[in-house]
Formats: C-alpha cells, sequence, structure tokens
C-alpha cells in the first residue's frame, strides 16, 4: 500500500510538473510578439523620422 500511494503522489507530482511545462511556451509566445512589436514600432518611428530628415533638406 505504501508504494501504491508512493506511486500516485509521483503521478501527482508529474502532472503538476506538466502543466508548468506546457504554460510556459504561452508565456514565452506573448513575449516574443510583445518585442517583435516593439521592435518593429521603433524601426518605424526610425524610417518616418529618416524620411522627414530627407524631405525638410530638399
Amino acid at each position: 500500500m505504501e508504494k501504491e500511494q508512493e506511486i500516485q503522489e509521483l503521478k501527482k507530482r508529474i502532472a503538476t510538473l506538466e502543466n508548468q511545462v506546457q504554460n510556459k511556451p504561452q508565456a514565452s509566445n506573448v513575449l516574443r510578439f510583445s518585442l517583435t512589436f516593439i521592435i518593429v514600432f521603433v524601426v518605424l518611428l526610425v524610417l518616418i523620422g529618416i524620411f522627414q530628415f530627407i524631405s525638410t533638406t530638399n
């Protein structure tokens, strides 16, 4: 009986670890999307600034 109880406890631990591992990729996807959005936004602002600088010098 003790071995069966230990097995059940190990199964519960494995289940909780699997849930934690499955939840992490979602957080990393949100982080990746956020970083990509910020980088694209900054590049867009820089390009707009360069375009305005070039158009005012003529």
